[in-house]
């Protein structure tokens, strides 16, 4: 879907098929992402795109959310650690969306500051790109989903530009 970044190397990328992906379990991916050089392990993630389904049972409802998302101004919907992680739970099928992750206090409008990209291409291919040592995935999603390769995809602003980040 996207293009590599060939200056961001200190970024690894692990590719996945969405049949690999079992959903609901989507919030896992919160779960095994890992901050061993951070002080304050949460970071400021933002949500740049979503067309989902939500579980019936949660608290996040599908529609509303997609609605905030592209209401956001740049650099898109900012969340709480704790925000992303409901959202994430709530995810019964994640057909398309961009969550991005920064260390808190960073500019959200720099893609160097960039540590964590969680992406979900029409419902067919996920990557999960992570910034070493900052940010790493567990070892168990390592082994599972691995080997990660150097480099990250462009972001969807990076690829599209501003407002054309969604793929329907």
């Amino acid at each position: 879907m996207t293009s590599t970044v060939p200056q961001d190397l200190e970024m690894v990328t692990y590719t996945i098929p969405a049949a690999r992906i079992a959903l609901p379990d989507f919030v896992q991916l919160f779960s095994e992402l890992e901050t061993p050089e951070l002080e304050a392990p949460e970071l400021v993630w933002v949500l740049t795109t979503l067309y989902a389904v939500t579980s019936p049972d949660q608290l996040v409802e599908a529609l509303p959310l997609e609605r905030r998302v592209d209401a956001a101004e740049e650099p898109g919907l900012v969340l709480s650690h704790a925000e992303a992680t409901d959202i994430a739970d709530s995810i019964w099928q994640l057909i398309d969306g961009e969550f991005l992750g920064y260390l808190p206090g960073g500019d959200l409008t720099d893609e160097t500051n960039l540590v964590v990209r969680i992406d979900a291409f029409d419902s067919g291919e996920w990557t999960v790109t992570v910034r070493p040592p900052l940010t790493t995935m567990s070892d168990a999603f390592d082994r599972k989903y691995g080997p990660a390769r150097p480099g990250r995809p462009a972001t969807r602003l990076e690829e599209f530009g501003p407002r054309r980040q969604t793929a329907i």
